[in-house]
Formats: C-alpha cells, structure tokens, sequence
C-alpha cells in the first residue's frame, strides 16, 4: 500500500494551490519505485512480476550508475534463482561481479554473496562454473 499511495504521489501533479508532493520526491524517480516494487516481489517469492519490472528498469541506466546497476541485478538474480532460471540468474551474478570489481561498496559486496548462495544449490554447469571462478567471495 506504502509502495502505491508513494507512486500516486509522485505521479500526481500539484495545481494551482493544491497539495505540494512529499519532501522525499524530489529524490525518488519512478525507476526507483519500480525496482523498490520489484525488491518487494522478490521478497515475497513472486519472481513473475519482479523480472520484467527488474529487466525494464535495468534497461533505462546507464553504466555511469554501477553501484545502483550492481544492486538491483542482485534481485534480479535472486528473483531469477526463484522461477528456477538458474543459468540467467548466474549470467546476471557474473554482471554484477563483474560491474562492481572497482566499487568499494561494503553493500554491494554483501548481495553479491546473497546471490552466489542463493545459486549454490542448483546443478547446473553455469552455476558450477560461476562458484568456481568467485567462490572465495563467499568467504569474505
């Protein structure tokens, strides 16, 4: 409800002596509700709506924007890891390794090991094979 009632207010635009927007507004854009929309799918084991939101909004950034970049393909890992797409879910955690060897983000490290645990019980040779070249990073 929090996620909507915060998209109708920042969609909604102010009359002439109407309600002004919230203070927070001027730093939220609709890109980051819907990866916010997304994290919350992911949290609740809904990765059919999660995907399509993650992948559409990863497809507006631009690389400039590698810490945020790193983080939400993180969920989209895990949401990818959860409809049983495991060899995705590995190609996005190699982007994310990948994207964010030069960050120095404490955060950014700790999600890429949620997403190369999350990956750990799945078969699959791209999963082997990822575990293989960055499994010390779990050990960190």
């Amino acid at each position: 409800r929090a996620l909507g009632q915060a998209h109708d207010a920042l969609s909604s635009e102010s009359p002439e002596g109407g309600e002004r927007p919230p203070a927070w507004a001027y730093w939220v854009s609709t890109a980051e509700l819907e990866v916010m929309d997304a994290r919350v799918f992911t949290e609740l084991l809904r990765p059919l709506r999660a995907v399509p939101l993650l992948t559409d909004v990863l497809g507006r950034y631009d690389a400039t924007h590698a810490r945020e970049l790193a983080l939400y393909r993180s969920w989209l890992a895990v949401a990818l890891a959860d409809a049983n797409e495991p060899e995705q879910a590995a190609a996005e955690a190699q982007r994310i390794i990948e994207s964010s060897a030069a960050l120095s983000s404490d955060r950014t490290a700790a999600r890429t090991r949620v997403v190369l645990e999350r990956l750990r019980p799945f078969p699959v040779p791209e999963v082997r094979a990822l575990l293989d070249q960055h499994g010390h990073l779990l050990l960190t």
